[in-house]
């Protein structure tokens, strides 16, 4: 959920694109974090999956100029929660995959 106090921080506009319960989109939240870390080693599967997530997204009336503020906010709470364990290389990673799920699914 803090990604979900954080995103509403940053962009307190967005609050009504989000309708289910903060539980609910938590659990997504995480179920997509998880599917991004399966696919890590297949681009072009999460790609596909990325294209299916953009199209769920816009029947949520979430439009592209949206997408791409999500992405420090993901990263910045994968850090607090990672704490010590926390590199510039995980940072990399995490700012790579997001970036390019951001991209995919504006596309």
């Amino acid at each position: 959920e803090m990604i979900y106090d954080c995103l509403f921080k940053l962009a307190p506009n967005a609050t009504h694109l989000f309708t289910k319960p903060r539980e609910y989109m938590a659990i997504k939240m995480g179920d997509t974090l998880g599917m991004l870390v399966s696919f890590a080693d297949d681009p072009d599967d999460m790609k596909k999956q990325v294209a299916s997530l953009g199209l769920r997204h816009v029947k949520y009336n979430v439009r592209p100029h949206h997408i791409p503020l999500i992405a420090p906010v993901i990263v910045n709470v994968l850090a607090e929660a990672c704490g010590e364990a926390w590199s510039e290389e995980i940072e990399q990673a995490w700012s790579t995959v997001i970036h390019m799920v951001c991209q995919n699914m504006v596309e």
